[in-house]
């Protein structure tokens, strides 16, 4: 049963293709959070170009996965919108566990997604270094400022054009940056040669590498998407052709943000023995690069990813835990029921997910760099579940409209790229035992 907004009406036009796209931007900046942004800087300073190939993956596993998510949402054959509602078909016990451990991940970025922010705006403001009580007092604002948000009706139209500006900013923000560093096409080319250099840093290879991929496909993040279609009004197989140019519009905007800090990073600091560890690193890589613009660049790149995701996670990250309690404990959450309507989901949004992450602000709890590129890697736990569920979910004709099925080469190309999603997997889980 569709809950949610009424209807939308399929584009017809470029204009009004361009004009509807909006959860694939929604989630770029979900994607970029502090977590890519910082991942991409500190691979090029680390790596230079040679994990570049581990990118290109990730674009390509994230569409692919993503947009068979809205495939399924779009074209099942019971009218259902709710993805978790698609695990619960193949085992009872699987929203659960899918709602659970999404869940605990959501909070996770939201640790060092508020922290990035309030770090961001406490060195726009001037002030020197980047830790102390600052960085948290500034966390405390931003998370007000962030609940007094959400009480207004509509979150996903505010969420939507807070992300419509950040893309902009943030484009035009490291397309500065790299006119003014400039780069070697040929260096860069020579990134996609699937080397795995040898462990150098504070982060080796492999965990840089499964924090880059983000799980082919298998991030907790990628199941927001879902439920920002359905804020959209997007629903039935009509909309299947403006969902994959929106995701695609997404992974555009994604390219561009991505590879330009990248590009300073591996120009700037590849080869010279330094590598990013600390905000202060990111800041310092900017200013050698193209000068005292820099860091002003950098901080105004970070803030703008950061400030548009933990709202947005907070939004997401509850629905997903209230939408599997609904498809496992029917009681909990009446069938017919918006889950931004019931009574918990306030106190999960603000309380778990904006007010509980706050003491990872404090001064005495891990900088933003390490919790971002650790906590990234570790959603590449949930992999398994989410990229063989979808798998399963999409290749088969009880589950889908026959139209809609999965042809052979689209099984197997969710296949192959899933079997990098679990290789990055075992990767992360070895290298952190290890």
């Amino acid at each position: 049963m569709a809950i949610g907004p009424p209807e939308a009406v399929p584009p017809t036009r470029i204009r009004d293709y361009l004009l509807s796209a909006g959860p694939g931007l929604l989630m770029t900046m979900a994607w970029l959070s502090a977590g890519d942004l910082v991942s991409s800087s500190v691979a090029g300073s680390t790596y230079g170009y040679a994990l570049l190939w581990a990118f290109v993956i990730s674009l390509l596993a994230r569409y692919f996965f993503v947009s068979a998510m809205g495939k399924y949402v779009l074209c099942n054959n019971v009218e259902s919108d709710s993805i978790i509602a698609g695990f619960g078909r193949l085992w009872r016990g699987l929203p659960l566990i899918v709602g659970v451990t999404t869940f605990i991940l959501g909070f996770t970025y939201q640790t060092y997604i508020i922290k990035g922010a309030a770090t961001a705006l406490y060195n726009l403001a001037g002030r020197p270094g980047d830790t102390g009580w600052g960085v948290f007092l500034i966390a405390v604002l931003l998370v007000g400022l962030t609940v007094v948000m959400l009480q207004r009706g509509r979150q996903y139209r505010t969420l939507e054009i807070v992300a419509r500006i950040s893309v902009i900013a943030l484009v035009v923000t490291f397309l500065v940056a790299v006119a003014l560093r400039g780069f070697n096409p040929l260096d860069l080319l020579r990134g996609l040669a699937f080397q795995l250099p040898g462990n150098a840093g504070a982060f080796s290879a492999i965990v840089i590498t499964a924090s880059i991929i983000g799980a082919v496909g298998g991030s907790a993040a990628n199941l927001l998407y879902p439920y920002f279609m359905v804020d959209k009004g997007w629903r039935g197989p009509a909309f299947r052709k403006m969902q994959r140019f929106d995701l695609f519009s997404g992974i555009l905007a994604m390219i561009v943000i991505n590879m330009a800090i990248w590009i300073v990073a591996a120009e700037t600091l590849s080869g010279r023995g330094a590598a990013i560890e600390t905000p202060g690193d990111l800041a310092s890589m900017m200013q050698q690069g193209i000068g005292p613009i820099g860091p002003t660049l950098l901080w105004i790149g970070v803030f703008f990813v950061t400030f548009n995701s933990f709202p947005a996670y907070s939004n997401g990250f509850a629905r997903i835990l209230l939408d599997s309690l609904r498809h496992t404990f029917p009681r909990s959450v009446r069938a017919d029921e918006d889950v931004q309507q019931h009574p918990a989901f306030r106190w999960i949004q603000i309380g778990l997910l904006l007010l509980l992450p706050l003491p990872f602000s404090l001064p005495m709890a891990p900088d933003f760099v390490a919790l971002a590129v650790t906590g990234t890697a570790l959603s590449a736990l949930t992999g398994p579940i989410i990229i063989i569920g979808i798998i399963l979910l999409t290749s088969r004709r009880r589950y889908m409209l026959d139209e809609y099925t999965n042809r052979w080469w689209e099984t197997l190309a969710l296949l192959v790229i899933g079997g990098i999603g679990l290789w990055a997997t075992y990767g992360v889980i070895a290298s952190f035992i290890a």
